[in-house]
């Protein structure tokens, strides 16, 4: 690619395998967003390539000298169905270019097809008013007063949406079914009493790189369904000063949420759903996971 720049002259790529060693400071760790910038080191040297945690430009550069052209996510890997075939590397499908990559900011977000990205993490409070895909963080729950409708304002406020029970599958594939007795697949032995940080447990990790998918909180989907016992249609008033629903009893109305809990043991997996809790619920035990359209 070329790259006109706007004080004049021009940026060019050329195929080039990058190390750790185009670190500008320290090495990968894992949880850690990483991009990569195309630099003017000078003179008439040729141009370089630097990956840098700093997401405006490398340490040593500036916007004058530097123009940033993709990114990914160090994290945990899955490279089989084997329960513990995981290792510390670049998330593959997180990669992204200026071209390929989603509507939203990229961070922390893989490509599971069908021109989708999803969160690699089960979101946070980005202490903005909206959501973020962060590692090693609490995930924000009903706790914090979080409903489908909440998470639906939050997620959009950060150009994201809810993923639907399809595309949340399709990121969870591979991800192990939890256990009764034991946290070693997901947190989910039954034993637990709370939440757990993000990316806790490595075995809990998809194909695709996401973590959490079986266990630690239920997530919000994008989908809903009616009670079919019930049968007194009327309006109810279950979302005050938003407005009444029509619906066969004042519970009836509900949201799927997928994954499993904390304490769900073998109920938790990789198509794991719930179809009980209506949308106004404020629980403890769910979260959410963000979605977002490529470009």
């Amino acid at each position: 690619c070329v790259f006109a720049l706007t004080g004049g002259g021009v940026f060019r790529t050329q195929n080039t395998v990058l190390t750790e060693a185009n670190l500008d400071s320290g090495t990968f760790t894992v949880g850690s967003d990483y991009y990569v910038y195309l630099c003017d080191p000078g003179s008439d040297a040729d141009e370089i390539y630097i990956i840098s945690k700093n997401s405006t430009y490398p340490s040593g550069y500036n916007a004058d000298t530097s123009r940033k052209i993709g990114g990914f996510h160090f994290g945990k890997c899955r490279k089989s169905l084997s329960v513990s075939d995981v290792y510390d590397g670049i998330v593959p499908a997180s990669v992204w270019t200026l071209l390929w990559r989603p509507a939203c900011s990229p961070e922390a977000m893989v490509y599971i097809g069908g021109g989708t990205w999803l969160d690699i993490y089960i979101n946070s409070d980005d202490a903005n008013g909206g959501l973020l895909s962060k590692y090693n963080a609490t995930p924000i729950t009903g706790t914090e007063g979080l409903n489908w409708y909440i998470a639906q304002e939050r997620l959009r406020r950060v150009g994201k949406r809810m993923p639907s029970y399809g595309e949340w599958c399709k990121g969870a594939e591979g991800s192990p079914q939890g256990l009764d007795a034991s946290n070693a697949n997901g947190w989910t032995a039954t034993s637990n009493t709370a939440r757990q940080l993000t990316g806790y447990v490595a075995n809990a990790t998809s194909l695709l790189g996401l973590r959490d998918c079986a266990g630690n909180v239920w997530e919000w989907l994008d989908e809903l369904c009616l009670d079919p016992n019930a049968s007194s249609w009327n309006w109810y008033d279950v979302v005050p000063g938003y407005g009444q629903i029509y619906m066969p009893s004042d519970t009836a109305l509900h949201a799927l949420i997928a994954g499993g809990d904390w304490n769900d043991g073998a109920h938790c997996g990789a198509r794991t759903v719930y179809c009980d809790n209506y949308p106004w619920d404020v629980s403890a035990n769910v979260g959410v996971r963000g979605a977002c359209d490529a470009v």
